[in-house]
This record gives structure tokens, sequence and C-alpha cells, in this order.
């Protein structure tokens, strides 16, 4: 039974990389106002298709559920997954951008973000069509990139102090269990040392 925390932690996964926010905005308006072809060049966002993320969800929820996934798995194997996802879309949108007439500057696909160049036209259509979800200034690009790369350290990080946390607790149910051992083994040596005092007494008496 599931008090349903795992797809709670998922969508919150999910919904991780670069902030689908009004940062954009004004770079969006621009591109709608202008009436010449430009040649600054805007960062874009791309992200994973929502069934595919749906997908994976139940697939995690299904495991968690019947026990073959602890919590902490399930979240590592959601940004995993998510990742590869995001990175498939970006190298998508990459290989099929010059049939768009938008040039490709720089990418890092696995966060999905590129900064392109194209006219507005061709970057707008692209936004219509779903095959990017996210237009932003484009001296924007190695700050979201940056970012990104800080978030997923943050969480490498969490992630290694929670194994750390799970290794000292392990230890420390052992060493209690060895006291414990310990304690029994001295027991057991007294009532030995008792055992031969009294055999030693009576031995005593007999010669006697």
């Amino acid at each position: 039974m599931t008090d349903g925390h795992p797809r709670r932690a998922f969508l919150g996964i999910a919904g991780t990389g670069v902030a689908a926010s009004l940062a954009g905005c004004s770079q969006l308006e621009a591109l709608t106002q202008s009436d010449d072809d430009s040649s600054d060049a805007v960062t874009v966002a791309v992200s994973p298709d929502r069934e595919e993320l749906e997908r994976l969800n139940e697939e995690i929820q299904t495991a968690v559920q019947s026990g073959n996934m602890t919590q902490q798995e399930a979240q590592q194997r959601a940004l995993e997954e998510q990742r590869n996802l995001t990175e498939e879309a970006a190298t998508e949108f990459e290989d099929s951008a010059d049939d768009s007439n938008i040039s490709v500057e720089e990418s890092a696909p696995e966060y999905g973000l590129l900064r392109v160049t194209g006219s507005d036209e061709a970057i707008m259509s692209a936004l219509r069509n779903g095959e990017i979800n996210g237009i932003y200034p484009g001296d924007q690009y190695d700050a979201f990139v940056q970012q990104q790369q800080q978030q997923a350290q943050q969480r490498e990080m969490l992630r290694r102090q929670q194994e750390e946390q799970q290794g000292d607790g392990a230890g420390n149910e052992s060493d209690a269990g060895n006291e414990t051992d310990a304690g029994t083994d001295t027991d057991g040596s007294d009532d030995g040392n008792q055992t031969a005092e009294n055999e030693s007494d009576a031995g005593n008496e007999t010669d006697e």
C-alpha cells in the first residue's frame, strides 16, 4: 500500500530543469512583434514527451508498490530516466533543426537546453508545433546551464549523504549485535569459572 508519495516525488522531479517561468517573455514578445528575420541567438528549452513521463511514472510506482524498489531508488531512477528522455528530445530537435532553418550554436542536451539562431518565423513555428517548450534570451544560455549543473551536483551530494547515513545505520546495528554477543560470552566465562571453583572445593573436601 502506498501513500502516493512516489508519484508526488516523481512529478516534482519531472518538473525540474529550466523553469517554465516568465523569464523569456520579453524575448518571446520581441520575436512575435518583429517583422524582420533575426540573426540574434536565443535559448530554447525542450522537454520529454508527457506520455513518456507518465509511462515512466507508472512503471516506478508499480515497482515501489510491489516492494522491488525503495523510495530512494525510485527517486534516483526517475532522475536518470528523465535525463535520458530529455537528452533524446534535445538530440531529436537538434537533428531536425537544419530542416527548419534553425542553426544550433551550442547545446546541453542532458538539460534540454540549446542556443540557436534562425528566423523568428522558424523559431515560433517550432514552439507552436511543440518541438520546443520555451524561448529565452540568448545571453541566458550559460546561466541556465550552470544552474542545472549546480542542481545536479546538489542532488548527487544529497544522494551520497543518504547512502552514508544508511551505511552508518547498518554499522550501528552490527556493532550493537556484537556487543550483545560479547556479553553472552562473558557470562558464559563466569559460569565456567564458578563451576571450576566448585569442583576444586569438592576435591578438597574428599581429600580431607
